[in-house]
């Protein structure tokens, strides 16, 4: 049998129910990058945070970051999280990315959406639960 819910976690989950967030990544010709996003978007949606959770890519992969912002809003969602799955800030994550949500932003408004919320997240950087992971890979490596 399942533990009930603490009040902190009930608060938590009502907190950010009515957002929804697209794990960004940059695409590639090889299958594992689309599946491994898809892994992180299956695993963050099990925790039941957020109202739905989507992937989009910056090239190469479909869907586009475009394209799914575009469908949420569609779908009536107004808090969009726009999240880059990328280690490291670079051309990307600070020129592509927000040139992108700029547009559809802009789109969207000229539509008639003003009440869409656009949040740019921060790359995944330097933090102490990656360490753990890449302790974890070496000590893997070694055997």
């Amino acid at each position: 049998m399942e533990e009930a819910e603490s009040m902190e976690e009930i608060e938590e989950a009502e907190r950010y129910e009515d957002y929804a967030v697209v794990l960004i990544a940059h695409g590639s010709k090889l299958p594992y990058n689309k599946e491994v996003l898809k892994e992180l978007r299956e695993m963050m949606e099990r925790r039941g945070l957020f109202k739905t959770v989507r992937m989009a890519f910056m090239q190469l992969n479909k869907p586009s970051i475009d394209e799914v912002i575009r469908e949420l809003a569609s779908e009536g969602m107004k808090n969009i999280v726009a999240l880059p799955v990328f280690l490291a800030n670079g051309a990307h994550t600070t020129e592509d990315i927000p040139n992108i949500l700029r547009a559809v932003r802009k789109e969207l408004a000229e539509s008639g959406r003003n009440d869409v919320r656009i949040i740019y997240g921060e790359p995944i950087g330097a933090d102490e639960r990656i360490v753990d992971i890449l302790i974890d890979r070496i000590k893997d490596a070694i055997g």
